[in-house]
């Protein structure tokens, strides 16, 4: 089984640090954001196929994996030997997601 490189861009690292932030300030378990983030970035690493595919995205290949105690998406591409994480959004935000300036394709 091939194991992808997981890197974050620039958007999506800012948009983990504002979530981390929120959440060391208002979570009674705030231990569950890094676990979930470590776990889906091992999941992505090994099984980028796995997330659901999001054409309405700006990006040809947009997928996003839905972390469940995190309420978020993920929103990534891949290809053989990456996977790039480009956006993590709160699932009930109510506007779709912030991808930061226009991602290459």
């Amino acid at each position: 089984m091939n194991r992808r490189r997981v890197r974050f861009t620039a958007t999506a690292r800012d948009q983990v640090r504002l979530l981390r932030d929120w959440w060391l300030a208002n979570s009674p378990r705030p231990e569950i954001l890094d676990q979930d983030l470590t776990e889906a970035v091992r999941t992505l690493a090994t099984l980028p196929g796995i997330g659901s595919a999001y054409p309405s995205g700006p990006v040809t290949g947009l997928r996003r994996l839905y972390l469940d105690r995190l309420t978020s998406h993920l929103y990534y591409t891949y290809d053989e030997s990456q996977v790039v994480v480009r956006c993590l959004w709160h699932a009930r935000r109510g506007s779709g997601p912030n991808f930061g300036s226009k991602p290459r394709t």
